[in-house]
């Protein structure tokens, strides 16, 4: 107890601590704290409480990690204000230290812990000055919101990368069924065969009338059995040029080489390609809109409840827990001395 007395009173370095609280919450409105663990019991929506569960710990353990402790001494020059050449052994860290250290002093003077039915993450810090342990304390805040920030951007590149592929892909097919189609056009000077036919049918039906009409005439003059009728030879050349003229519509819509069936074949072919092509790129592009709608409602961000505000007195060390500490440890001490002792003199008189 002497010795804790002496400690304190001559050794001990004062040590202020500076405490905040924030949570991590989404864009879509869940988040942590007692918000989350209400919409558990109310709605048995454990969704959003998972999440911030896993995102708080994960802040949290980042907080105690030597990464961070890198961080934030490349931001603030840890080492100047955990720097202390003191004769406190208990705090005592030269300038040229090592970086093992460097770290267990971190650890030292970093406290983070994790409310787990709140999801509300509470850092101590500790520094020898409060504004020292006001400094470390919102510059550690700030190490949290860019790793939050990082969180959601690895978020959003997992998502939305296999949605950003397949666009592409769709887009690729698209342009590819659509060149081939305006190539077929080009080849075969022919922009709509489905129009070509059409017209031509309603050809074909025109002169198929028009046939029949001029076949009535005829037979009628022929009916006269006069050779000689001046309207027999005119109504026979008629009826053999609408036989020819509809022989070689019903020739072009059906038959050999570049008939237009064949070609309207062909051309509904790459029709319907780029449709499905135009179909599948619409399908993309949507579920993309949906996988970025979906990414931007799950973002986090860092909610701050409680700024770092440090005490006015010491935190560290504290002379009535450290001198009761002592004594319970002198009579521990005391109490095995006392067993050891009567050990011994059993053991001698035995």
């Amino acid at each position: 107890m002497a010795l804790a007395l002496v400690y304190v009173c001559f050794f001990a370095t004062p040590r202020y601590e500076a405490e905040s609280r924030f949570f991590v919450q989404s864009a879509s409105g869940q988040q942590g704290g007692a918000g989350a663990a209400a919409s558990l019991l109310t709605t048995g929506n454990s969704g959003g409480m998972l999440g911030g569960f896993v995102d708080g710990w994960a802040v949290a353990d980042f907080l105690k990690s030597r990464d961070s402790m890198r961080q934030l001494d490349q931001k603030v020059d840890l080492r100047r204000y955990l720097t202390n050449t003191g004769w406190d052994p208990l705090n005592h860290l030269s300038e040229d230290s090592s970086e093992d250290d460097l770290y267990r002093a971190y650890q030292a003077s970093v406290h983070v812990s994790f409310n787990a039915l709140e999801q509300i993450d509470v850092l101590r810090v500790s520094a020898f000055s409060p504004e020292a342990a006001a400094t470390l304390s919102k510059a550690l805040i700030g190490l949290a919101e860019e790793f939050v920030n990082t969180m959601n951007e690895k978020g959003v590149a997992d998502k939305l990368t296999v949605s950003q592929e397949a666009v592409k892909l769709a887009e690729q097919k698209a342009l590819a069924a659509r060149d081939t189609l305006t190539t077929w056009r080009t080849a075969h000077g022919n922009v709509d065969p489905a129009a070509t036919v059409s017209m031509l049918l309603n050809l074909s039906s025109q002169l198929e009338g028009e046939l029949s009409t001029a076949q009535i005439r005829l037979d009628k003059i022929q009916a006269l059995n006069n050779k000689d009728h001046f309207m027999l030879k005119p109504a026979e050349q008629q009826v053999a040029t609408l036989k020819r003229r509809l022989a070689s519509v019903r020739d072009r819509l059906s038959g050999g080489g570049n008939a237009e069936v064949k070609l309207l074949k062909s051309y509904e072919a790459l029709r319907n390609a780029q449709a499905f092509a135009d179909s599948n790129l619409t399908l993309a592009q949507q579920s993309y809109q949906q996988a970025m709608t979906d990414t931007l409602r799950l973002q986090r961000y860092l909610s701050i409840i409680a700024q770092p505000v440090p005490t006015d007195r010491p935190s560290s060390p504290r002379t009535a827990i450290l001198l009761l500490q002592a004594l319970a440890l002198g009579f521990v001490l005391m109490f095995i001395a006392r067993v050891a002792m009567a050990l011994l003199r059993g053991l001698r008189h035995g």
